[in-house]
């Protein structure tokens, strides 16, 4: 599997290789000029990766999903103070005025010993998690106790004696920690499919060259010797490729990997962007096909219930109006033939008959002209408002109705005629049974090239928004019934109202057969 990260592409690779080799041959370079500046270098390089790492894990808690990662950064930052305290305490340096090389011996292999048991440690961690704080108090008092052994207590084992050169202990160490990072990369491979690919690659490297490294420790004799120098060019070697494995791969990748995600989320939101507007397209077209299935239908049953109140109209009248007028006749034409031969008990109740079937009659009359007005056919929709509002006033007495009606017949359309009626037949309706208002006003006039039906009253008023809505559950005054009716012969229908304000509803229709403006005065729809 390739290494995912921009700078291992083909044109990077022979950068990626050739300054790291330069960098080591620099290296190697100065140690033709001074060894002690050659150990120098080579410790200061393993320590600023040390504490690279470090900074890298600790930095990242709160985004790296590997706790194993803080474990090791952990693990390096004390590795990188026993590696400094080594460079610092290495013979010649004069820092620390101490004039052997025991000290700075012992400091190396605590610093190898810390570095190769955290490595087989973290082998166990992966997929777990891990609590921070307990394993940085775990490190620091380890690594206190090891600092007091060897310059306080002097109880470390001794592992370099001036001309005698390693002491058993000091091999027999070298080689266990060659065992454990052993160990260590034998683990990592087993659980190669818990770790990023590259990240595994480049350890197991790393754990390589560190066991080439403390093999070449086992056998100097001179800490200036060549030994001594190849194993520190094989641990700047080691250190790199761990750098390269946590630093350089564990801070690019998420960059890589979210940059990434981010072409891919963009695609991806593309596609459905793509799917989204052929859907509103499908979606629209399937609501405008409804909207006319439903305007038709809307259509079909106004003109059913006004076929239907015509049928009724005409029953009534063929049927019971034409009943009662023959039982009115019959009833005058007995009063008026018996005469005297009826007595006077009979002839009062044939009198009071007559009057309560005229009443029928009126009754039968008012009826049909409310399902079937014919004044609109016979004198037109100015005179059916007259008409409509002086039924309204003998019915509701206690409400003053006041029409203005500022057009004349000609002006008014054939098509509008019919829902005007209906309009204002339902208005007066509603407000004669909820208003409890005192005054009414209808206006009929042309405004903003439109035709305006508008009906006023100072009565109770009322929430427009919540009535619709509950028209809609099945409740109350009918006023979506009236809208759809206004919509229908192409009128924009308006309703403002407020609880104790009155209620004003107004339709308004093209003057011409040209939609024309879009508002009806400046009124907001109430929907």
């Amino acid at each position: 599997m390739q290494d995912n990260l921009p700078y291992t592409s083909a044109k990077f690779r022979p950068i990626r290789f050739t300054i790291p080799g330069l960098i080591l041959f620099g290296v190697y370079l100065s140690s033709l000029h001074s060894y002690l500046l050659f150990h120098s270098i080579a410790e200061i390089f393993s320590i600023l990766v040390s504490f690279s790492i470090f900074l890298f894990a600790w930095n990242t808690i709160r985004f790296v999903e590997d706790d194993f990662l803080i474990v090791l950064g952990t693990a390096f930052l004390f590795v990188g103070f026993f590696d400094l305290m080594h460079t610092l305490a290495y013979k010649g340096m004069s820092v620390l005025a101490i004039h052997h090389a025991d000290h700075a011996t012992q400091l190396w292999i605590i610093a190898r010993y810390l570095e190769s048991f955290s490595l087989l440690a973290v082998t166990f961690l992966f997929k777990r998690r891990i609590h921070y704080f307990p394993v940085f108090a775990a490190y620091a008092s380890v690594s206190i106790l090891l600092f007091l052994a060897v310059f306080k207590f002097h109880c470390f084992p001794k592992c370099y004696i001036e001309g005698v050169g390693l002491t058993p202990f000091k091999i027999f160490s070298e080689y266990l920690i060659c065992a454990i990072l052993l160990t260590a990369a034998i683990r990592l491979y087993r659980r190669r499919h818990d770790v990023d690919p590259t990240m595994n690659r480049l350890l197991l490297a790393a754990i390589g060259f560190s066991i080439a490294t403390e093999l070449a420790f086992t056998l100097y004799v001179d800490v200036y010797g060549i030994m001594n120098m190849v194993g520190h060019l094989l641990k700047i070697i080691s250190f790199y490729l761990v750098y390269r494995a946590i630093v350089a791969h564990g801070l690019l990748k998420p960059y890589t990997s979210m940059f990434r995600e981010l072409s891919e989320s963009k695609a991806l939101l593309e596609r459905y962007s793509q799917r989204l507007e052929s859907r509103v397209v499908e979606r629209t077209g399937q609501l405008e096909k409804s909207n006319r299935e439903l305007r038709k239908l809307s259509d079909q049953l106004v003109t059913a219930e006004e076929s239907e109140r015509t049928r009724i109209a005409r029953d009534l009248h063929d049927s019971i109006g034409q009943s009662l007028s023959a039982i009115k006749f019959f009833v005058e034409n007995a009063v008026f033939n018996l005469g005297d031969r009826l007595n006077s008990e009979d002839r009062g109740l044939l009198e009071k008959l007559v009057p309560m079937i005229k009443s029928a009659i009126d009754d039968v009359r008012r009826i049909i002209r409310n399902l079937r007005p014919s004044i609109i056919n016979d004198l037109g929709l100015v005179a059916g408002i007259s008409w409509l509002c002086r039924e309204f006033g003998a019915v509701y007495t206690e409400m003053t109705i006041e029409r203005y009606l500022e057009l004349v017949e000609h002006e008014l359309p054939e098509a509008i005629k019919e829902p005007a009626f209906r309009l204002l037949q339902e208005a007066l309706n509603n407000i004669g049974k909820h208003s409890g208002a005192r005054s009414i006003s209808v206006v009929l006039t042309r405004r903003n090239g439109r035709i305006c039906l508008e009906v006023n009253d100072d009565g109770a008023g009322f929430d427009a928004g919540v009535v619709l809505n509950a028209e809609f559950r099945g409740s109350g005054f009918g006023l979506v019934g009236m809208r759809e009716r206004a919509e229908l012969s192409g009128a924009e229908f308006v309703i403002d109202s407020r609880p104790g304000e009155g209620t004003r509803i107004c339709a308004a229709w093209p003057a011409e057969d040209e939609p024309g403006q879009s508002d009806a005065d400046g009124f907001e729809l109430a929907r």
